[in-house]
């Protein structure tokens, strides 16, 4: 096994991202229903628990699971390339792009350049599919995914309803890329020094993990607050702009981190299923390609 060559290695981080997506559903969709549900509609919702019992009131216990179809394709698809591209790219930029002096002066631009390229390759795949899945779970009541294409038959507006917020997707979606890929790169540099010691424990990888996810958070929630106003089942057509504008002046810029604590509890699981899978793979490839160069 430790003489994989790097297409198997590619191959079966791709296979982890599915089983970690197919893993993590159960308990990820009901708190990513929860919080997009916060962010459609803040007003009517003061707290957590007030938003499970509204969930559960208009839609009974399966409104937790409310776009789970689209929202399992889209993360199976997200997994499938994005592991391969994550151990993939920052060897590629560091080898073949980058010069060794760039490198030495800016050794986590690949880093910064792997989320770049993820990002933006993403928000075409994912967009329409995170559409379906904001409208499923901001809508009164539980509807059939096939209710988003009758309500739209013969219209040729379609595309463009499937892409509604691609601009605030496309700031997300960098903008927590980057973030992510930097700090989780930095984390765990640092812890690595601290400990003078290249191998981390399972809790060294988990607090390193929430240091990055709340990072991002903090980086990339208003981005996504302004999406799911685009995208939920009573949108709001405002511009981006226009909704950054408003929510500020109205409410202030806490309004952004509505369901915040929610998230987090995500990026908890996630850690615990990803970042120790991650490192294991990033330090077996690098090892890999150190090898064959």
């Amino acid at each position: 096994m430790n003489e994989w060559d790097r297409s198997s290695q590619l191959f079966i981080s791709a296979v982890i991202g599915v089983s970690r997506t197919i893993g993590g559903l159960p308990l990820e969709h009901p708190l990513d229903t929860m919080r997009t549900r916060w962010q459609a509609n803040p007003t009517q919702s003061r707290n957590a628990l007030q938003v499970t019992r509204e969930i559960y009131a208009s839609k009974g216990f399966l409104g937790f699971y409310s776009g789970a179809i689209p929202n399992t394709t889209r993360r199976a698809v997200k997994q499938t390339y994005r592991w391969p591209m994550m151990l993939f790219f920052p060897n590629f930029y560091r080898d073949h792009v980058l010069s060794v002096r760039v490198y030495q002066n800016y050794p986590r631009l690949p880093k910064i350049l792997t989320g770049l390229s993820i990002a933006n390759f993403e928000i075409l795949v994912i967009n329409p599919l995170e559409r379906l899945k904001v409208w499923l779970m901001t809508s009164p009541t539980r509807i059939s995914l096939l209710e988003f294409f009758r309500q739209r038959a013969g219209s040729r507006d379609i595309v463009l309803e499937l892409y509604r917020g691609t601009s605030a997707i496309f700031f997300r979606q960098n903008i927590s890329w980057v973030t992510f890929l930097y700090t989780d790169e930095l984390t765990k540099t640092k812890f690595r020094e601290y400990k003078q010691s290249q191998d981390l424990t399972h809790v060294d990888l988990f607090l390193a993990g929430m240091i990055v996810g709340l990072v991002n958070t903090a980086a990339m929630m208003p981005f996504d607050y302004v999406k799911t106003q685009k995208q939920k089942y009573f949108q709001n057509n405002q511009s981006m702009i226009g909704i950054f504008q408003t929510t500020l002046k109205q409410e202030g810029i806490g309004r952004f981190y509505v369901g915040w604590k929610i998230y987090l509890v995500q990026y908890a699981i996630v850690a615990i299923l990803t970042v120790n899978v991650l490192d294991r793979l990033e330090q077996t490839f690098k090892n890999s390609s150190n090898n064959k160069s």
